[in-house]
C-alpha cells in the first residue's frame, strides 16, 4: 500500500499529536494540567520515570501505520498518546510482528500491546485486555471481483489469505467447516507475516481474497494504488463483518496494576468526550464502547 515504510522504530511523545503548544506546563512530552490524578496514582511508579513501551503491529491502515512523511499516525497510536497524557508519562510505539506480539511481553521487550487485538479467550489465558472498541472482519478482493467472492460460502474449495497470528485464521476455519458440513471443500489459507504482504500476494492472485478487520479492510479499499487495486466484499448475511468481537489493549497478567491504570485512563477519555472525538476523526462511531470492561469477552 501507499505510504508505508516497514521496519520503522516510532516514538510518539503523549500528547504530542493534539496538544503540542497548548500550556507552558508540560514536562518530558506531557501536559501536566491534562493528567488525570486519579488514574495516574494506579500507575507504578516505574512506567511514570520510563514510560510505556507499546508493541503494534505496523502498519495496519488506519490504527497503526506511517503517512507520507514516514510519521507513525492512526486510531491506536492517537489512543495510546492520549492514554499517555492521562496518566502523565510518554508513550512509544514499536513495530513487532503480530505473531510474536504476546511473547514480546512475556519477554519483557514491550510493557503493552495496542494493534487492534481482538480480546479472545484464548489470548485471555496469558494476557488481560482493556477493550477498547468492536469490530468485524470483512474480505477484500481485487477490483472488479474477477473471483465472484460475494460470501464466505464462496470461499469454499479456494484459497484465501490471512496475517499470521490473527483472529481470521480461527474465522476462515469456522468457516471452512461450514463448507465441509455442508459437502463442499475446505478454505485452504495462505498466511503472511504482515498486511502488505498480504496484500501483495492478493494483487498477484495467490488467493482470492483477504480477511481483514472491518476498518482495515476498508482503509485497503480506500487507499491500495488510490483505490484501483481492491474492493470491500459486502455480504447481506454479515451486515457487520464476520466474527463480531472486542479489541483490546493487552498487558500481561503479572501487571494488573498498569491494567487498571489503562482502564481508568481510558474511562477518563470516554467522560470527557476525547474518546468519542477520536472515534468521529477515523469514522468508527459505530464501533465505539460505552465502557472499557476487563477481558469483555466471555465466550
Amino acid at each position: 500500500m501507499a505510504n508505508k515504510k516497514i521496519g520503522l522504530v516510532a516514538a510518539v511523545a503523549a500528547g504530542l499529536l493534539l496538544l503540542a503548544g497548548c500550556s507552558s506546563s508540560v514536562s518530558n512530552g506531557v501536559d501536566q494540567s491534562k493528567v488525570d490524578k486519579a488514574a495516574q496514582a494506579l500507575l507504578p511508579a516505574k512506567y511514570l520515570d520510563k514510560g510505556i513501551n507499546v508493541a503494534s503491529d505496523i502498519p495496519w491502515e488506519p490504527f497503526e501505520y506511517n503517512d507520507a512523511s514516514g510519521k507513525l499516525v492512526g486510531f491506536d497510536v492517537e489512543l495510546g498518546a492520549l492514554i499517555g497524557q492521562k496518566l502523565g508519562v510518554n508513550v512509544t510505539f514499536n513495530k513487532q510482528a503480530f505473531d510474536s506480539i504476546i511473547p514480546s511481553l512475556e519477554a519483557g521487550t514491550h510493557d503493552i500491546i495496542i494493534s487492534d487485538m481482538n480480546d479472545t479467550i484464548e489470548r485471555q489465558a496469558k494476557v488481560d485486555f482493556v477493550d477498547y472498541l468492536i469490530a468485524g472482519s470483512q474480505m477484500i478482493v481485487n477490483k472488479g471481483n474477477p473471483d465472484n467472492i460475494k460470501s464466505a460460502t464462496d470461499l469454499c474449495g479456494k484459497t484465501a489469505i490471512a496475517e499470521k497470528g490473527t483472529s481470521q485464521i480461527d474465522l476462515y476455519a469456522t468457516m471452512s467447516a461450514t463448507c465441509k458440513t455442508n459437502g463442499m471443500q475446505a478454505i485452504n489459507v495462505i498466511t503472511l507475516p504482515d498486511a502488505p504482504s498480504a496484500y501483495n500476494a492478493l494483487r498477484a492472485n495467490k488467493g482470492v481474497a483477504v480477511m481483514l478487520d472491518a476498518q482495515v479492510a476498508a482503509s485497503a479499499a480506500k487507499t491500495a494504488g488510490n483505490g484501483e487495486y481492491f474492493e470491500v466484499v459486502n455480504d447481506p448475511a454479515a451486515p457487520h463483518g464476520y466474527g463480531t468481537a472486542l479489541v483490546g489493549i493487552a498487558t500481561l497478567k503479572a501487571d494488573s496494576k498498569l491494567r487498571d491504570a489503562i482502564q481508568a485512563a481510558l474511562k477518563s477519555l470516554i467522560a470527557d468526550g476525547q474518546y468519542a472525538t477520536l472515534l468521529a476523526n477515523y469514522d468508527m462511531q459505530t464501533s465505539g464502547i460505552a465502557d472499557a470492561t476487563i477481558n469483555g469477552t466471555t465466550n
